[in-house]
């Protein structure tokens, strides 16, 4: 039952593919879109998975794009077999983004547990997970030619996102606490984008301590759980931060535990980085928050705050630590759709001496 996907057919397919997305031959307009769209998404495995499904289907128009596992169905085959077996390494070799670094990007949510993407309940955005779905069924009929032009319109999208990315690089060698602290407080001071700076520094800060650290753009429409960062075990958050670039009142800290309360999460940070921030009664709303919500709730109203406590925190060694945070940063700066002004004044504060 299923299909096996040829690895040797899908590497030539993906290669033909890159070649057409680095040249100036025109690639499909739809499919350049729902490849920017996808790389916006919440949850980055949908870039992996989108770059599998396009390329399955170049390599064998049979398969079922909603695919999983081979034995679901007679057209079904392993995304995770040609995605770790074929897409990861490409990436890493041909100089392309699918926004994950590590060898099995697909053994993630949505798609850990099930065996076919229409049998998907549990997902952490509908919008995002329904979008995805309409551009499997928008690949679905496809023939293997019209597979690979929107493989190499995704290609184009990954390629042009990594460099994007590769524009900006920082040396972390020599940094110091005080040094990673005086850039974090000029960082802000700047008074620029300060609210894509601020929430890439928290969520940078927070990638230090775990390993799945979620953020998105500002002002998104389509958010499923209060605040801006959250930090996940498997499907579910473990804790969520409201991050703040303006003064906040002991009411709104108040209304952000109840929101936790009500999304059943049970740490809630709330981190407010500006000069023009009076001090909170953080001992009353601390335990206001955990009387009246049961949330255990963390106030953090300075960078030397945020940075003291990371590297405090965090199980890495100090350079170590050091180093990430800086890391960490840009990549943010860099998913969030910083301006051109913050990455450039990140790597220009980090850099030595």
């Amino acid at each position: 039952m299923g299909i096996t996907v040829s690895q040797d057919q899908a590497r030539d397919r993906l290669l033909q593919a890159f070649e057409w997305a680095i040249s100036d031959r025109p690639v499909p307009g739809y499919w350049t879109e729902f490849s920017n769209r996808t790389f916006e998404m919440t949850s980055k495995t949908y870039t992996p998975a989108l770059g599998t499904v396009l390329l399955a289907k170049a390599t064998d128009a049979r398969v079922d794009p909603f695919s999983i596992k081979t034995e679901y169905g007679q057209n079904t085959y392993s995304i995770r077999t040609l995605c770790h077996g074929v897409l990861v390494p490409a990436a890493q070799h041909l100089g392309f983004s699918i926004r994950n670094t590590g060898r099995e990007p697909l053994n993630n949510q949505p798609f850990f547990r099930y065996d076919h993407m229409s049998k998907i309940e549990r997902v952490r955005n509908r919008v995002e997970h329904a979008r995805f779905l309409d551009g499997l069924e928008r690949i679905e009929p496809a023939d293997s030619s019209a597979a690979l032009a929107a493989l190499a319109a995704f290609l184009r999208v990954a390629f042009h996102t990594q460099q994007r990315s590769k524009n900006y690089s920082i040396d972390e060698s020599g940094l110091t606490f005080d040094w990673l602290s005086d850039s974090v407080g000029a960082f802000l001071n700047d008074n620029v984008d300060r609210p894509r700076r601020t929430q890439a520094l928290v969520a940078g800060a927070f990638d230090v301590l775990y390993p799945d650290v979620r953020s998105r753009r500002i002002n998104d429409p389509s958010r499923d759980y209060p605040g801006d960062v959250q930090v996940f075990d498997g499907q579910y958050p473990l804790l969520s931060v409201e991050v703040r670039a303006k003064r906040v009142l002991p009411t709104e800290v108040s209304a952000f535990a109840a929101a936790c309360r009500d999304a059943e999460i049970e740490r809630a940070f709330v981190i407010i980085l500006t000069p023009l921030h009076s001090a909170l009664p953080t001992a009353e709303l601390r335990r206001s928050a955990m009387e009246d919500y049961g949330v255990l709730l963390t106030v953090i109203e300075t960078h030397e705050h945020l940075v003291d406590d990371v590297l405090t925190w965090s199980p890495l060694s100090l350079p170590a630590a050091l180093r990430t945070f800086a890391k960490a940063v840009l990549d943010r700066l860099v998913e969030i759709e910083a301006d051109q002004i913050s990455l450039s004044r990140w790597v220009e504060l980090i850099r030595p001496s």
